[in-house]
């Protein structure tokens, strides 16, 4: 999968060091998988949910543990996952999320 919005992530790591790991494990098996559907997905990432809005599909993984949440949008025929939001678990609950997507 080709991964857009990295500098997404990396801003996100300069204020949650303890997500470096994480979503440096995340962005490889992301990178280096083929998924061709969410099911194909599921069977990667067995936490991800679906999130639907406005007529957009966003994957919402759990990262660290559901420490943090990571929402993408996914062109599975493309081959392009583009990062959305990402955010803690905390900010996520507050559902003010929904308006930066």
């Amino acid at each position: 999968m080709i991964i857009r919005g990295k500098s997404i992530i990396k801003d996100f790591i300069k204020k949650h060091r303890d997500a470096k790991n994480p979503l440096i494990r995340w962005l490889k098996i992301a990178e280096n998988s083929n998924w061709k559907s969410f099911s194909e997905l599921k069977k990667t990432f067995g936490s991800a949910d679906l999130f639907a809005q406005n007529n957009l599909k966003y994957v919402i993984f759990n990262i660290a543990g559901n420490k943090y949440r990571l929402v993408a949008t996914i062109n599975f025929k493309g081959q392009i996952v583009i990062v959305k939001v990402l955010m803690t678990h905390a900010e996520y609950s507050k559902d003010k999320w929904k308006d930066k997507i």
